[in-house]
């Protein structure tokens, strides 16, 4: 019986493990999106970067960066 319960415990481990790391590869592959703030906290620049194609863009606001965000990935 104690075998039986390690060996459940192994594979839970294992199965968590997998996840996880399915869950990085995810990730690391979408479309990330910052925002930099001057010493106030407020926001002077937008930016953005896909790992999956190696574009990057800087913007002066919101409004543009989603602009641009549309026009490469919703509008064919």
């Amino acid at each position: 019986m104690k075998n039986i319960n390690f060996y459940k415990k192994i594979l839970l481990a294992i199965e968590k493990t997998w996840q996880q790391f399915v869950t990085y590869l995810i990730r690391a592959s979408e479309l990330q999106v910052w925002q930099e703030l001057d010493r106030k906290g407020r926001v002077f620049s937008w930016h953005a970067y896909d790992p999956m194609t190696g574009r990057s863009a800087s913007f002066g606001s919101e409004e543009e960066m989603r602009m641009w965000i549309e026009q490469c990935y919703y509008r064919s």
